[in-house]
């Protein structure tokens, strides 16, 4: 038997309550502020360290309460005694049945635990999965249930798994519980999840976002929002102005690895060549600081795409998300990727996806009224607050932009930065190119972002922005705002010597201001 002070007591319970989530020191202090005597965060750590002691726990080994330096702790422990909160968690593993038997067994327990444990292991600590044996009603948003089948020796277990909104089962199997790999489990119900949310609310449905924007959607369950390997100052935008960088490359391992299992179809090779898009356009800014993967990934994205294009333009959604990505590729790509959506388009039932990918398209052909009509028309379609709704406005304010519209591009630019630290980096990126004196959020961007970031968020406005226009004019309104605000902060040669080669405007000299930082 071990006992606990009450202190002690309150601060496990707390814990174990919210099982796999990171508690920070002020939360856990909270919880035992109770006992009346403890008002500095550091007596936390105290209780930690007694707790650890008496239930033979590891700091460097933990097998119930893990460290997360700088943040808190988090209960990494069995979750089969948990009470906390049903609502809170995102995968409940139960009802457990077994056949010909009234309730679960040791043997059943254990391999639900260890279920959830590989599941809790591929997945953020912020998505709690607890085992239920008994629960079956409310408070998960995904269910996995376990039926045991106990006959000559062999124990089978059929594993189904169901969200909460939808009786559909999502993913079910049988396997062996003897010589099962649970990680494999695991991986093959996270990977049927992730479909699952892309297929929401159904490709083919009016409301249906672009494949690119699902992707994006279905990840941010899997994404880990930790700001390893960025500056803090830039840090702090993750959330705000950037979606976290591990949305696309925890899609990308997932999609090759369904390739190099041959488990490929051409909608997968789809996905990966849209992935790839996608990571240029919600991280390129960042990863084009260390290194330049475009000719590799332009050869990617390119092999993927064509090698199935007749496969794809038979089913409209496939042919739109195809044109989104042959437009990407360049000039030599972007006629028949226009054709190819608009032909796409007179077929499509999917009207938001429809309406957004061509209005992008025909802004990149110099037809901005027409652009401008559709992505006003999509945008109805969107869920408000949206990510979907979110991508619209900003091609809107491309548009508007490209076209020379500054006046409406700053309007719309109201409505897509209500939050004060993503005005910054979103009025720098639409700047406009009669602007001589940056608005306060961009100055104190400029202030803040370091020379590296700066230099290839040129290069990464250019490569995803500026080059696909068709007119000089376009390319030159949609960048130079950008280049003169950057030049003024840190000089000439911020702007690569490709930016400036491709649109000389960007290193013409401007009327002379007063510094600013």
């Amino acid at each position: 038997m071990i006992k606990f002070t009450r202190a002690e007591r309150l601060l496990l319970a707390d814990l174990i309550a919210h099982a796999g989530m990171l508690r920070s020191r002020e939360q856990l202090l909270d919880a035992v502020s109770q006992v009346g005597s403890d008002s500095s965060d550091r007596n936390v750590d105290f209780f930690i360290n007694r707790l650890r002691s008496k239930i033979r726990d590891s700091a460097k080994n933990p097998k119930f309460i893990g460290t997360r330096y700088g943040e808190g702790y988090v209960w990494v422990g069995p979750h089969s005694v948990q009470t906390g909160p049903l609502a809170e968690c995102f995968v409940v593993v139960g009802p457990i049945v077994t056949i010909g038997q009234e309730s679960a067994d040791s043997h059943a327990i254990e391999f639900a635990e260890e279920v959830a444990k590989a599941l809790r292991e591929q997945l953020p600590i912020g998505r709690v999965v607890s085992v239920r044996p008994d629960e079956t009603e409310a408070g998960f948003t995904f269910r996995l249930n376990l039926t045991f089948i106990v006959s000559g020796g062999r124990r089978d277990c059929v594993s189904s798994l169901q969200s909460r909104e939808n009786t559909k089962v999502i993913h079910v199997r049988r396997d062996s519980c003897h010589d099962i790999d649970v990680n494999s489990l695991a991986e093959s119900y996270l990977s049927a999840l992730w479909q699952f949310q892309i297929d929401r609310p159904g490709p083919d449905a009016p409301d249906a976002a672009p494949l690119a924007v699902r992707m994006v959607e279905a990840g941010e369950l899997f994404a880990d929002d930790s700001p390893a390997g960025l500056p803090s100052e830039i840090a702090k935008l993750k959330g705000e102005a950037f979606p976290s960088s591990s949305i696309w490359r925890k899609n990308d391992v997932r999609l090759r690895q369904l390739i190099r299992n041959g488990n490929a179809t051409p909608a997968t090779r789809l996905m990966l060549a849209v992935n790839i898009y996608t990571g240029y356009i919600i991280d390129g800014w960042r990863f084009l600081a260390n290194e330049d993967p475009r000719e590799r990934d332009q050869a990617d994205m390119e092999g993927l795409i064509l090698e199935v294009l007749p496969d794809l333009l038979d089913d409209p959604q496939n042919a739109l998300s195809a044109a989104h990505v042959l437009s990407f590729m360049g000039p030599a790509h972007q006629v028949l990727a226009l054709e190819i959506a608009e032909e796409a388009f007179a077929r499509s039932t999917a009207l938001a996806d429809a309406l957004s990918i061509l209005g992008r398209l025909r802004g990149f052909a110099g037809d901005f009224d027409g652009a401008l009509e559709l992505l006003h028309r999509a945008r109805p379609l969107c869920k408000p607050g949206s990510i979907f709704e979110r991508y619209i406005t900003s091609c809107i304010c491309q548009v508007l932009l490209a076209s020379g519209n500054f006046e409406a591009k700053d309007r719309e630019l109201e409505s897509l930065t209500k939050s004060p630290i993503s005005k910054g980096p979103y009025r720098l990126l639409y700047a406009s190119p009669n602007e001589t004196v940056p608005s306060l959020p961009v100055r104190i961007h400029l202030a803040l972002i370091p020379r590296k970031y700066a230099r290839a968020a040129v290069l990464w406005s250019y490569y995803i922005c500026a080059r696909l226009y068709r007119t000089r004019e376009a390319k030159e309104n949609v960048i130079v705002g950008l280049a003169r605000h950057m030049r003024r902060r840190f000089g000439d040669d911020i702007i690569p010597d490709e930016v400036s080669a491709a649109i000389p405007a960007t290193m013409v000299v401007s009327e002379k201001v007063s510094s600013y930082v």
